[in-house]
């Protein structure tokens, strides 16, 4: 399947599940970032299959995001789910026991093999920002903890490895 071919089946899938789950009368802005399409293109990840999961799961994980948030008496939605995903998965690093399997649940991250999801949230990343690409888009990762608490190195590496986020210690008291 060609990239263009990929793209039109995406929007058609999208809009048919938008139309069935929406009224047609409420405006729907909706940014989805083609991470499919993108990354397809240039075929940067280091696994395609898990690329492919991740990018399905960010998907289910939009929609359900969407449908929690929208109402008939709602105001025009615009939000990224990617930038959300990411954020998420950031702090995804850190979760253990049933906070790390709840998260899970809700990112729709059960089909990604663990060993190869932040590894492609870095790849999808690089394909956003390679410097041959038309546009700029800049993503500012930044991790926040309480100054008090002893964060391991092995979450604060993996955050600046798959993120390029820091740590800022915070006083949340």
């Amino acid at each position: 399947m060609n990239v263009n071919m990929l793209e039109k089946h995406l929007f058609v899938s999208v809009g048919r599940r938008v139309d069935k789950m929406f009224s047609c009368s409420s405006l729907i802005v909706f940014a989805v970032v083609g991470m499919a399409g993108v990354v397809v293109e240039t075929t940067v990840f280091h696994n395609m299959e898990q690329g492919q999961l991740l990018s399905e799961a960010n998907t289910k994980f939009a929609f359900d995001l969407y449908k929690r948030h929208a109402s008939s008496n709602s105001q025009n939605i615009f939000m990224s789910p990617l930038s959300i995903t990411v954020a998420l998965a950031m702090t995804y690093l850190g979760a253990r026991g049933q906070t790390k399997s709840q998260m899970k649940e809700v990112l729709h991250f059960t089909d990604v093999e663990e060993g190869h999801l932040h590894q492609a949230f870095t790849d999808i990343q690089a394909a956003l920002n390679k410097p041959e690409q038309a546009y700029k888009l800049y993503m500012a990762n930044r991790l926040f903890g309480e100054k008090s608490y002893t964060f391991l190195d092995e979450f604060l590496t993996a955050g600046r490895k798959h993120y390029g986020a820091k740590l800022a210690e915070v006083d949340f008291r």
